[in-house]
Parts: structure tokens; C-alpha cells; sequence
């Protein structure tokens, strides 16, 4: 009876080892995996603080095609009043000659 216990203990002990190595090896990767997210985040703060965004808006450059809009009755060009109204004047469907 008491082999038998000594070899249950013998189990019992290598069975708890085996999972502690287990949970070692897991706390392990969820260290690395926390630190690289966090390595990310500094990145991409430093990232932000070295290049903040730019105003967008009125500082945009348009070429002379699309900051035109030509009156199809007359066939004069004019300035657009805005880059994606480039059809404005045109009474039926726009670029599409029906």
C-alpha cells in the first residue's frame, strides 16, 4: 500500500509540474505580447507628435482640368465653385451627352 502511494504522490507531483511549466510558458507569451503592444503604442504616440496632422481644406492644389467647368450652351470655361461640381450648368446629365 504504501508503493502505491508513493507512486501516486510520484504522478500527482509530475502532473503539477508539468502544469506550472505549462502556465509559466503561457505567462510568458501574454509578458511579450502585452510589452509589444504597448511598444506599438508609444510608436505610434511619437509618430502623431512628430508629424501632426495638416489642415486640409483650402490648401488643396487642383489642376486646371478639374478646377474648370465649361458652359455647354456658350462652350466658355469658368472657375468651379467647388472640385466635385464640375458639371454644374449642365441641365441634363452632366459629362454624359444623351
Amino acid at each position: 500500500m504504501a508503493m502505491y502511494f508513493n507512486l501516486y504522490t510520484l504522478a500527482k507531483t509530475l502532473k503539477r509540474r508539468e502544469l506550472q511549466k505549462k502556465n509559466r510558458h503561457h505567462q510568458m507569451m501574454f509578458d511579450l505580447m502585452r510589452m509589444r503592444r504597448a511598444d506599438a503604442a508609444r510608436i505610434r504616440e511619437n509618430e502623431k507628435s512628430m508629424n501632426p496632422k495638416r489642415p486640409e481644406g483650402k490648401d488643396q492644389e487642383w489642376t486646371d482640368k478639374v478646377s474648370k467647368v465649361r458652359n455647354r450652351l456658350t462652350g466658355k470655361k469658368r472657375d468651379a465653385k467647388d472640385r466635385w461640381n464640375r458639371m454644374a450648368g449642365t441641365g441634363d446629365a452632366g459629362a454624359r451627352s444623351r
